[in-house]
């Protein structure tokens, strides 16, 4: 039988596990904390259990498995050296998910000319409440937090031509769209961030926060 997800976050046991924060930034317009840590398959399978069955996380993602799938699914991505996955939180909530991964070794890299220094990124927000102004919040925590690592040029991505809330979240945060291409999946946008004009773009941003 299948394990129904749970209601609410209420029924998720979440385990923050702030010490084990990869990346972590005070927001100065939230005035709040923004942080994220590497994804635990064992403690982590529930909450994304429960993400991946909210209708606005499966309408894209089309992920709304049974716990034990979605659990080798991320074990799977824990054992790939490719690939790596995130839990975000805003303080102590989590607030969604972030897959971060090697174009070469994805299915994008066959679709479009890799060049060297990309990187690719999934991205979705679990909680409704954190939609809207927050979304703008964590797209600029996230590209930091990639482009921290000094050997990314740009960080690439395929959402659905379809997702227009998320296409325009991603025009805001620097990306433009380089063309659409057909993935097994879906019809996508190919969308690209180069490094210079996001940091101008962030750095207009912390100083109009002041």
């Amino acid at each position: 039988m299948t394990t129904p997800p749970p209601r609410t976050l209420a029924d998720v046991t979440v385990h923050p596990l702030r010490e084990r924060a990869a990346f972590e930034e005070a927001d100065d317009v939230l005035g709040r904390t923004i942080w994220a840590r590497q994804v635990d398959p064992d403690r982590d399978t529930d909450l994304l259990h429960f993400w991946m069955n909210k209708p606005h996380v499966e309408e894209y993602w089309c992920m709304a498995w049974a716990p034990d799938l979605i659990r080798d699914y991320l074990q799977r991505h824990h054992d790939d050296p490719t690939r790596s996955a995130y839990v975000g939180f805003v303080d102590d909530d989590p607030v969604g998910y972030l897959e971060v991964y090697d174009p070469v070794h994805d299915v994008l890299g066959a679709h479009y000319p890799v060049q060297a220094g990309d990187v690719g990124a999934h991205v979705l927000i679990g909680e409704e409440e954190y939609l809207g102004r927050y979304s703008v919040a964590l797209g600029f925590a996230v590209n930091r937090f990639l482009f921290r690592r000094p050997d990314v040029r740009r960080i690439v991505g395929e959402p659905d031509v379809r997702n227009h809330n998320f296409l325009s979240l991603l025009a805001f945060l620097g990306y433009r769209k380089q063309s659409e291409i057909d993935l097994p999946d879906k019809r996508a946008a190919l969308m690209v961030c180069e490094r210079r004009p996001f940091e101008r773009l962030s750095s207009r941003r912390r100083r109009t926060a002041r």
